[in-house]
């Protein structure tokens, strides 16, 4: 008898990118907006926690991902901020970006962050990926592997999980 894929899918978890606690220091995400506005998202001097969700136009395992925002943003809550991290124009799209991203910026307050600096700040090798970031550390980082298990990794790392 043979599994249906997206059962396969379901049961899959992520491989831990690292072996302990990240070492990565938190640091401000810097870039445009995919309409080409300076943006940056506050991390060292945050309030608040934030999910650092780096995705790709490009990138198939990122579909459920962009297409989760609103239950990404609403499974958060008041726990953490949330913020998507691309590659900056001429290594992304701007408009495909835009195009997936839709009105998660207005609608959600979800930033969108064009940065190919802040992947190489996070060591971040390839999307999909996440950093929950605090001002004194990055509590965790993780290939970000669909929405639920995404919100699990972040919430366990806030302890609310």
């Amino acid at each position: 008898m043979t599994e249906p894929p997206a059962d396969i899918l379901r049961r899959l978890r992520p491989i831990p990118a690292r072996v302990g606690p990240p070492t990565t220091p938190p640091r401000d995400v810097v870039g445009v907006s995919p309409e080409g506005a300076d943006c940056r998202v506050v991390v060292e001097q945050a309030a608040d926690p934030v999910l650092l969700l780096f995705l790709s136009a490009g990138c198939t395992g990122c579909r459920d991902l962009w297409e989760g925002l609103a239950e990404l943003r609403a499974g958060l809550g008041d726990a953490a901020r949330l913020a998507v991290v691309t590659r900056s124009p001429g290594d992304e799209d701007p408009s495909a970006i835009a195009l997936l991203a839709g009105d998660a910026t207005q609608k959600l307050g979800v930033a969108v962050v064009m940065s190919s600096s802040a992947f190489r700040d996070y060591g971040v090798g390839g999307p999909p990926f996440l950093a929950l970031a605090t001002p004194d550390a990055v509590r965790t980082e993780s290939v970000a592997w669909g929405v639920e298990q995404t919100l699990h990794t972040a919430l366990a790392a806030l302890g609310h999980g």
